[in-house]
């Protein structure tokens, strides 16, 4: 990540092999008539019973992985839209506020399946118990652009901003 002089605008430069996957709090990745298994099958080429893990790892387990994604609340359709990027073949996600419709139990749960997760992740919370279970290594502090290696002292920050 580079600051350009000229701006506060910051360039970014992928490198070969990135693949960058977005989180949207609008869930427009789920489709009505289609059930939550297909939804992260058509991420993936892992074997089903990886999948239901996967859907299992964010609280969708059982039968669950069978029912049309339309039936969903708000905060299963994150905790899909979730499980699909982590299925996905990205190795990079950017997560604006994956939180937001989530109970605190699920919070925890989804930090934990994320910190499990073997890529880079660029997120976006407020949300200080899913910042605690995600384990970060680095922190961005804004506006300043300052990259630094995460430490339990910066959690008051995270509730702040």
């Amino acid at each position: 990540m580079e600051r350009r002089a000229d701006a506060d605008i910051f360039e970014i430069t992928l490198g070969t092999k990135v693949s960058v996957g977005y989180y949207a709090q609008e869930h427009e990745g789920i489709h009505a008539g289609r059930t939550l298994i297909e939804h992260v099958r058509d991420a993936s080429d892992a074997p089903d019973g990886d999948l239901r893990a996967l859907l299992g790892m964010f609280g969708l387990s059982g039968e669950k992985a069978f029912q049309d994604a339309a039936t969903l609340s708000g905060g299963e359709k994150t905790k899909l839209a979730l499980a699909q990027l982590v299925a996905g073949r990205h190795n990079v996600l950017l997560l604006d506020e994956p939180t937001n419709n989530l109970d605190p139990p699920s919070r925890k749960a989804t930090g934990e399946a994320l910190a499990a997760w073997p890529g880079t992740m660029i997120v976006v919370s407020h949300d200080v118990e899913f910042v605690r279970a995600l384990a970060p290594d680095r922190a961005l502090l804004m506006p300043e652009g300052i990259l630094d290696y995460f430490d339990e002292n910066m959690l008051p920050m995270v509730e702040l901003a």
